[in-house]
This record gives C-alpha cells, sequence and structure tokens, in this order.
C-alpha cells in the first residue's frame, strides 16, 4: 500500500511540473489577453458578473474564474460555439447566407447627445453617449469610447454579423403580432451599429436590460487550454437541432 501511495505522489509532482510523459505542461496564450469584466443587468433578475477574454484568435464570453460553460467565438474559422456543461454539448453557429427583409419599413435614428462633455476620461479619452432609436421608439442607448479597444470592438462586430446572420434564418417564423421595430433591428436589420462609434463601456435598453464595464486588463495571462473545446462532449449544429436532427438521450 506504502509503496502505490508513492508512485501516485511521485506522478502527481510529475504531472505539477510537467514531466509526465501522459500530459504536456499547461501553456500561456502568447502575447496574453484583452480581459474585461462586466455587470449585467436584466429585468426581475439580480445583476450578475461575466467576463470577455480576447485574442488575436478567440474571444471567450463566461462567468469568470472556474466557469464550465461559455461562448467560445474562433474569429479565424468565424463560428459561435455555446459550450453547456450540463448537457455536455457543444452547438456551432456559422455565418448564413439568407436573405430577409423587415416586414415594414425601418426608420433608424441615431443621436448623439450632450451630457457627457463634463465627464471623466476612460483610459485618456472622452466617452459619448448614443441614443439609438427605431420608427421614432428609443431602442437602447451607449456610452462609448472612442479609439479604445479596437481589436476588441472588431471581434465583437463580426460576433454581432454571425448572430444577425443566424436570426435571419427564422426571422420569417416570427408572428406578424410579434413584430417590434426595435426588437428587428437590434436583432437582425441593424443589430451591432452602435459598434462603429467606440467601444461600449455601458449599455441599457428599453427594456430593462444592459451591461456596465467594471474593471479591464491589457495582456492578461490567460491559459490557452480556455480557448479549447471539450472534445468528450457532443457536437452539432444549430441548424441540425432545428432540424430535429439531435439526440439528447445518448
Amino acid at each position: 500500500m506504502k509503496t502505490e501511495i508513492m508512485r501516485f505522489v511521485v506522478f502527481c509532482v510529475m504531472v505539477l511540473f510537467g514531466l509526465s510523459g501522459c500530459d504536456k505542461p499547461l501553456e500561456r496564450v502568447k502575447g496574453g489577453a484583452t480581459m474585461l469584466s462586466f455587470t449585467e443587468y436584466e429585468k426581475d433578475v439580480e445583476p450578475y458578473k461575466t467576463r470577455l477574454l480576447v485574442t488575436d484568435d478567440f474571444m471567450r464570453f463566461d462567468d469568470g474564474e472556474g466557469s464550465r460553460d461559455f461562448i467560445l467565438f474562433d474569429r479565424r474559422k468565424e463560428v459561435i460555439y455555446s459550450v453547456n456543461s450540463s448537457d455536455r454539448t457543444v452547438m456551432a453557429v456559422t455565418r448564413q447566407n439568407v436573405k430577409v427583409k423587415p416586414p415594414f419599413k425601418l426608420n433608424l435614428e441615431h443621436k448623439l447627445l450632450t451630457d457627457m462633455q463634463d465627464a471623466p476620461t476612460v483610459a485618456g479619452r472622452k466617452p459619448e453617449h448614443h441614443q439609438f432609436l427605431a420608427n421614432g421608439d428609443i431602442c437602447y442607448d451607449v456610452i462609448t469610447i472612442p479609439g479604445m479597444f479596437p481589436d476588441v470592438v472588431e471581434a465583437m462586430h463580426v460576433f454581432t454579423e454571425i448572430l444577425a446572420s443566424d436570426s435571419a434564418v427564422t426571422f420569417n417564423a416570427i408572428p406578424a403580432d410579434m413584430h417590434d421595430a426595435c426588437e428587428m433591428s437590434m436583432s437582425t436589420f441593424a443589430a451591432g451599429r452602435h459598434l462603429q462609434f467606440g467601444f461600449p463601456v455601458q449599455e441599457w435598453s428599453k427594456k430593462g436590460s444592459g451591461r456596465s464595464l467594471i474593471d479591464f486588463q491589457e495582456n492578461y495571462q490567460v491559459m490557452a487550454d480556455l480557448f479549447v473545446l471539450p472534445k468528450d462532449y457532443k457536437h452539432y449544429t444549430v441548424q441540425e437541432f432545428r432540424d430535429g436532427k439531435v439526440s439528447f438521450d445518448d
């Protein structure tokens, strides 16, 4: 028994220092990542924290250290993966080429408000307050920092484009009495239009949802395995799920 315990201890030490032939030592992402922490708000829900990690190759959304559920965006392949640890599944979303038209004319407006003139700078830059409207209704407000985190903004822009293109696939299935100018513009026809004005440090919508940046760190040291999908999970596409081709019994 003592011999087996000693073997186990030696094995653990070898793994810890990367000496075991079974596992390679964990690697850090070269150049680090941009880490951003947010407080998220939803109607009738207690505010909660989320984290965004952005590298040259990936963007990961999660709830912070130790998160087993996360969204991973492969920036090179332009594929969004939703990882669910409870179901042990990975669902992939890709850019779609479906063309749809709104059921009625969308009159989109944008206003630059002047209430931020005396606001303190963020990372040396002056914030701006933008308001976005559809058919006369205020859809959402955004406080942006022009020129801040341009690479993160680019990743968020492509990510939003892909989700909007996928939204177009099912748009015509939405009942006519549920068509809302703001919802249609935000999800499908003008998604992410605020990103052209800089990085959003605060957002809020007419329905009470929103988020605020509470912390950020550049060159954040992060392990490369955070950007690896679990291989032993069931993998499928969102279209396979819509087509009823995915079973969760096995």
